[in-house]
């Protein structure tokens, strides 16, 4: 019987652990052009246009490459060539007031228009690139970041 319990309270906490890193899609690829991969985990996917996009995922573009990701409140980033971009934190609850919106750029092109969480909690939005944070209050933003 023991066993049977252990057996079970593994299935559980193994089930629960991956629903936590995966959850819900944050967003998806809405446009791309050449070629873009998307490394989740520690697995590295093909990205194509209806893609999911989840937490923690990191998109990059190839050197001719570009992505448009639409994230559920709206917001829209777009990836150009040889870019690198991480979704870091990403809540978007309006019945419960509750937004979070944190990306980080790690290196190319990014064009960030935002959507709901940006207009609902402006507070809410920071664009980290690597030696700096934006706390980003308007609508629009073009962000280069260049390898060193």
């Amino acid at each position: 019987m023991k066993y049977y319990v252990f057996c079970l309270l593994i299935f559980v906490l193994t089930g629960s652990t991956a629903y936590a890193v995966q959850g819900d899609p944050v967003g998806h690829i809405q446009t791309l052009n050449g070629h873009v991969s998307i490394l989740r985990g520690n697995s590295t996917l093909p990205g194509s246009v209806g893609t999911p996009i989840y937490h923690s995922d990191l998109i990059r573009t190839a050197k001719p490459g570009a992505a448009g990701i639409v994230l559920t409140d709206g917001t829209t980033i777009s990836l150009g060539p040889n870019s690198e971009l991480s979704i870091s934190s990403y809540l978007f609850d309006p019945k419960e007031e509750r937004f979070s919106l944190a990306v980080r750029m790690v290196k190319g092109t990014f064009v960030y228009l935002s959507g709901l969480i940006g207009k609902l909690s402006p507070n809410a939005v920071q664009l980290s690139i690597p030696d700096a944070t934006i706390s980003a209050r308007g609508t629009k933003l073009l962000v280069e970041v260049q390898d060193n």
